[in-house]
């Protein structure tokens, strides 16, 4: 028996969506039980296993011809000279009556199929829809070539099958201006950037055209808060719209700097602090780019802790594309001053993507992070308190966070490195904005 429950395959490849191709009439077996007696009747699992797959409108439980009557209906591919006595049984042990299995016709249509069907009907069978992201009313796409003849028709299934979705967009690669934006495209929808994202119960509200956010680094975000405390003191040398530094404030550290180059971000950084109710002097933002925030801001501050020996300084750098290249704009930063004056720790953590274009055992991206970081800071011998795999950004390509103690005497040095910047960390940035966080 042909399974009732898939959508006609003469939807597929379609890059028009007609609704009308989804209607199909399907006889499905069922019988009447009890109102009062649906709650026993889904938990038992004899019949759990029996009934239909749930679509949106039509559902295993569905009412009858009276208030006091439902019908529960069941899966005709599973429908058997062994499975009907066990319905039965099993009904009249829960109910005590004896009930008679029938079929009624259901008319299923496009609005009863989820997205996940829906986009695997449509699309060839070579292809596949890899989701989306949210950040409020927005569905973020990141679209394989191969997809783009089906955009439009994906940015309308998302539009209808996702409630809280009014805008679909899709990122296009390719870059024009001073902060070297990701371009977006409209596919569906209003043409709405200004959205509110909540992140463990904190607020971020942006223009996601214009500055960059990643919903997936929300665990990342937590992950890296729980390491500071009430006597950290913070720089975030790249911190979009206030990832760390909103939860790094409510969690009550001692002194916070946010910084980033473009000022789109530092807009809504300032927004999202007054949002938060975070208004006072615990935090200080800046729009300057990075190495000269820790050649100032940072260096000027650590110069008023001077004497002090309960404070631990953590230094965030969260631009995986290039932030290891700014490595080198923390050496010196002391240079000049007693360095029995400042014995206290600064830790450093550092963002970076470890690439490869062949097949490598999943230790080497760790290894290779570190060996990025020791190459950029200068330092060979450098030791690590953690390497730590954010995520897999793709086949080859992993996201990692490697966190170390800067050395009192790179603090303290008196040369500073120039940071470089080559044609390689360019084709690898994977961010909205150059020197703005994900």
């Amino acid at each position: 028996m042909a399974n009732p429950f898939i959508i006609p395959e003469c939807v597929r490849g379609s890059t028009q969506l007609d609704k009308d191709k989804f209607k199909t009439t399907v006889s499905i077996p069922f019988v009447k039980v009890p109102a009062n007696m649906v709650g026993r009747l889904v938990g038992a699992a004899a019949l759990k296993e029996l009934t239909i797959p749930t679509l949106n409108r039509i559902r295993p439980i569905v009412n009858g011809d009276s208030k006091t009557e439902r019908l529960m209906l069941f899966n005709p591919l599973l429908i058997t000279e062994t499975s009907i006595p066990i319905i039965k049984d099993t009904i009249k042990n829960i109910c005590d009556t004896e009930v008679t299995l029938d079929y009624k016709k259901f008319e299923l249509t496009y609005e009863d199929f989820d997205i996940k069907r829906v986009m695997k009907a449509l699309l060839p069978d070579d292809l596949d829809f890899s989701g989306f992201t949210q950040i409020g009313h927005i569905a973020h796409c990141n679209l394989r070539e191969e997809l783009y003849p089906y955009k439009h028709l994906i940015g309308q299934i998302i539009m209808d099958k996702t409630k809280w979705c009014k805008t679909v967009v899709n990122k296009i690669d390719s870059i024009n201006n001073e902060f070297r934006f990701f371009e977006m495209e409209l596919l569906a929808g209003k043409e709405d950037y200004v959205a509110e994202v909540i992140e463990d119960k904190n607020r971020y509200q942006m223009d996601f055209s214009k500055v960059f956010w990643n919903s997936r680094l929300g665990n990342e975000h937590k992950r890296l808060i729980s390491k500071l405390d009430h006597n950290s003191i913070v720089f975030d040398g790249f911190a979009g719209v206030g990832p760390f530094v909103i939860p790094a404030a409510k969690k009550g550290v001692r002194k916070i700097f946010g910084n980033d180059l473009n000022p789109e971000s530092v807009k809504w950084m300032q927004k999202n602090v007054k949002i938060n109710r975070l208004e006072g002097d615990l935090i200080e933002l800046s729009n300057l780019d990075a190495a000269e925030f820790f050649k100032t801001s940072m260096r000027n501050y650590l110069l008023t802790c001077k004497g002090s020996t309960d404070i631990n300084c953590h230094v965030i750098m969260n631009l995986p594309a290039i932030a290891v290249t700014f490595l080198p704009a923390l050496k010196s930063l002391l240079h000049g001053q007693d360095q029995s004056d400042f014995q206290f720790p600064i830790f450093v953590h550092c963002y970076l993507f470890a690439k490869s274009s062949v097949d490598v055992p999943s230790t080497w991206f760790g290894e290779e992070s570190q060996r990025l970081v020791k190459q950029n800071i200068g330092i060979d011998g450098l030791d690590f308190l953690e390497v730590y795999n954010v995520r897999n950004v793709a086949g080859r390509k992993e996201m990692y966070c490697c966190s170390f103690q800067l050395p009192a005497d790179y603090i303290f040095a008196n040369e500073c490195k120039k940071r470089t910047l080559d044609n390689n960390d360019c084709v690898e940035i994977d961010a909205k904005i150059l020197k703005t966080s994900v």
